[in-house]
């Protein structure tokens, strides 16, 4: 399942930041599935929450949950959860916070990063012609293709040709009780409902 485990040494005998690389091959051979089960996500999104972007209103719902009864999406939920405990190292309580990006050209992701937690990654369901251009280091996009990296590393995505369908992807973030812990001492009772653990 694993592409590329990436630790690379640059000068000074200092590491870039440790990232992996997964290629689930399944959501290419099941592709149109996929893609049904995140329209009708986009749907109940849409229906729940009218004035935000499925991304927008990552903090209030979990792509895991609002796809319940979906057999393609519990076995990408099952695999996140094994790829997470392996990239970082511990079989203690974690929690995950994953949402859906569906957007057209010009709404993919300028320069941004995820705090407040202890690792980030995102899965290609459809991403089109695209890379992830990371501070030092970039990822181009591929059906199936699953990345896991540290929290705090800059990104953005780049249009490597045009496209007319919306591009999709499932983005995830993992938090430990410690980054649960720091979260509540900072913003107080802000709940934020899109955690669940894994």
């Amino acid at each position: 399942m694993v592409l590329c485990f990436c630790h690379q040494k640059i000068k000074e005998n200092k590491v870039q930041p440790n990232y992996q690389i997964h290629n689930l091959k399944y959501i290419k051979d099941e592709f149109t599935g996929f893609i049904n089960d995140c329209e009708s996500a986009k749907e109940r999104i849409n229906f729940i929450f009218p004035n935000d972007s499925t991304t927008g209103a990552y903090d209030v719902y979990n792509i895991f949950s609002l796809t319940s009864g979906s057999l393609r999406f519990y076995r990408l939920y099952k695999d996140i959860q094994k790829i997470i405990r392996e990239y970082l190292k511990t079989d203690e309580p974690l929690w995950l916070q994953s949402w859906l990006n569906y957007h057209n050209i010009d709404e993919v992701l300028d320069w941004h990063t995820h705090v407040g937690n202890s690792a980030h990654g995102y899965v290609s369901i459809n991403p089109m012609k695209t890379k992830t251009i990371f501070e030092k280091y970039e990822v181009v996009n591929e059906v199936g293709k699953l990345y896991i990296g540290e929290p705090y590393v800059r990104h953005k995505v780049e249009v490597l040709e045009n496209f007319n369908r919306p591009r999709i992807t499932i983005a995830f973030d993992v938090l430990t009780q410690y980054d649960l812990n720091k979260t509540i001492k900072e913003v107080g009772n802000k709940i934020n409902l899109s955690h669940i653990p894994i």
